[in-house]
C-alpha cells in the first residue's frame, strides 16, 4: 500500500515542498535515505506505507542538530549575511520569514528584528555557510 507525499510530509512534520525537494535532489532527508516511492498519474509521488512508517520512526528518534551557541559577537544583518554567503538578500529574507529552506538547508532563525530588519547570530551564519557550501554547485 502507498501513501501520498503530503500525508508522509505530515507524519514527519515537514512541508510537502521540502519533502518533494529532497525526493527530487538527493533522495535523502538529513542523511537518511527516503523510503521506496513511485510516481502515479503524472505528478503524484507515493511512498510505500510500511517503509514510510519505519522512516518516520527513525526520523522522530534522530538527534536534531544542536543550534549554534551564542558567540557574543554583534548580530549580523540580513544584508551582511547575504554578502557573506553570496545569496540574494531578498531570497534570504523570504526564507527566514517563511521558514523555507535554501537548497534543502534551513536558514538560521533570526535572533531579533530591528526596525523590520532581521538580525542573525554570526555563529549560526557560519554554520549555515559551511552546510550551504557543501551542497554541490549543480544544486545551488
Amino acid at each position: 500500500m502507498y501513501i501520498r507525499l503530503d500525508v508522509f510530509a505530515g507524519m514527519l512534520g515537514l512541508r510537502p515542498g521540502d519533502l518533494l525537494h529532497a525526493v527530487r535532489t538527493t533522495g535523502q532527508l538529513d542523511g537518511l535515505p527516503l523510503p521506496a516511492r513511485r510516481q502515479v498519474r503524472g505528478a503524484a509521488v507515493m511512498f510505500n506505507q510500511s517503509e514510510a512508517i519505519a522512516f518516520s520512526q527513525r526520523w522522530q528518534a534522530r538527534k536534531p542538530e544542536p543550534p549554534a551557541p551564542s558567540s557574543g559577537e554583534p548580530l549580523m544583518s540580513v544584508e551582511a549575511f547575504a554578502e557573506q554567503t553570496g545569496i540574494a538578500p531578498l531570497a534570504l529574507w523570504q526564507a527566514a520569514t517563511t521558514g523555507k529552506t535554501l537548497k534543502g538547508i534551513p536558514v538560521p532563525v533570526a535572533v531579533k528584528s530591528c526596525n523590520g530588519r532581521l538580525m542573525f547570530e554570526p555563529a549560526a551564519v557560519t554554520q549555515f555557510l559551511q552546510r550551504y557550501q557543501a551542497v554541490p554547485l549543480k544544486q545551488r
